[in-house]
């Protein structure tokens, strides 16, 4: 059976390869043993004679030449690897390419050349890939710029958030009037009042800054939250909105030193995590039967929660279908792991909140955090069972004492790399 593989450099189409082969080892070693959140799809070699005529068109010679697709945090990319005979020939191929393709979606390391393909890749998924294939250095931190509009939400029917959203992008991409009666009649399901609430900006390893429009007429800042109170917002189809600019710092560790303990209400129950139900309480028992510190706990329920050993990753995206349910039906999304993580650490008496934002290079996450004792507060991201560490990808601008945390966006929010070190 013959496929079409495709190295886009815009002016070049290949069409008809017909791969040497798509072995379970890929031919590049990069490729091999990759971090966690990646998984490779498929990876073909391209016949030599194709990949001969393929360097006479970029004007250096190629030795290998593989098009692979590779799942990089729930978001599909092809990374087209091109090895040149020499350097001359990697500069020539490299150049050939950036014509049409700059960086970050094509690159050069020594003889390599990368060129990432896709229908929808941007460049937060370029850049993320190669962090994590290590063709550019991983910082140890960043500050991102987000600007996002995000209503003020007071209290929601949580399954009706991520849909409305989805409609909203939908209108940014084409407005049609099925598109806006569904804006009208899943915004019935949440109560909007003038206030947002965000992750108190004192948190970050370094101090955010957060700025909107229009201004904030009044703040209420209780760790770990901030409350800014608006005197008048604009509206989308009758949903009211800020738009916030917010500048926040992160690292590789996902720590926030402290030493103070957190007050006994951080292990209550509350009616998003039902801690004290009988059956949590046994299941949490047996999860962290042994283990006496809070981090112990901790890693013993993400263990627990690893996605296919006890749960599913599965079912609508965005879901928020409550412990008792999940745990039931055995199947969730993020905010459901991330709901099952926090109500399991309360029933084990580890302090536990959760938080909240973007994913760089994905798409909007919740995760959660815990109190390691003389520590702080450390960041997990429970949807991976752990395997994914919260560093550098894990933007945090929401968190929750109590589970309630209504996050609307009215627009795809916008959200760059402004520095890193």
């Amino acid at each position: 059976m013959q496929r079409t593989y495709i190295l886009f450099a815009a002016f070049l189409l290949v069409s008809a390869l017909a791969p040497v082969s798509r072995a379970d080892q890929p031919a590049d070693a990069f490729l091999r043993d990759l971090p966690p959140g990646l998984y490779l799809q498929s990876s073909d070699l391209i016949p030599p004679d194709q990949t001969k005529a393929i360097g006479r068109k970029l004007g250096g010679d190629i030795t290998q030449l593989t098009n692979s697709i590779l799942n990089v945090h729930g978001r599909t990319i092809q990374v087209n690897a091109i090895t040149a005979s020499d350097d001359a020939a990697a500069q020539a191929i490299h150049a050939a390419i950036l014509k049409m393709k700059p960086y970050p979606y094509c690159l050069r390391t020594d003889h390599l050349v990368i060129e990432y393909v896709g229908r929808n890749i941007d460049e937060a998924l370029a850049v993320k890939t190669s962090y994590e294939l290590g063709f550019v250095p991983k910082p140890d931190h960043l500050r991102y710029r987000v600007v996002a509009r995000l209503a003020t939400a007071r209290s929601a029917d949580y399954m009706a958030l991520n849909p409305l959203f989805n409609q909203f992008i939908a209108f940014d991409r084409g407005a049609n009037d099925r598109t806006i009666q569904q804006i009208k009649e899943l915004s019935k399901k949440i109560t909007f009042g003038q206030s947002l609430t965000l992750r108190n900006p004192n948190l970050a390893s370094e101090p955010a800054a957060h700025q909107f429009t229009p201004a904030a007429a009044k703040t209420n800042a209780a760790a770990p939250i901030i409350s800014y109170t608006f005197d008048q917002l604009p509206n989308r189809h009758g949903v009211p909105y800020v738009t916030a600019e917010l500048e926040i710092v992160v690292d590789d560790s996902g720590l926030t030193p402290t030493n103070e303990a957190p007050p006994k209400a951080l292990t209550a129950a509350t009616p998003f995590w039902p801690a004290d139900d009988p059956r949590i309480k046994a299941l949490a028992e047996r999860i962290t039967e042994g283990h006496l510190t809070n981090e112990d706990k901790a890693m013993a329920i993400l263990q627990w929660l690893t996605p296919g050993k006890n749960l599913k990753y599965s079912g609508q995206t965005g879901s928020r279908w409550g412990v008792i349910k999940v745990l039931t039906q055995k199947s969730g999304h993020c905010w459901d792991f991330a709901d099952c993580f926090v109500t399991l650490c309360r029933a084990a008496d580890v302090p536990a909140r959760q938080v909240a934002g973007w994913l760089y290079g994905a798409s909007g996450h919740v995760w959660a955090e815990f109190y390691r004792q003389s520590k702080g507060w450390q960041q997990v991201d429970a949807t991976g069972g752990g395997a994914l560490p919260c560093g550098i990808y894990h933007i945090p601008y929401f968190t929750t004492d109590t589970g309630d945390m209504p996050i609307l966006y009215v627009a795809m929010p916008n959200i760059e790399i402004v520095e890193s070190k």
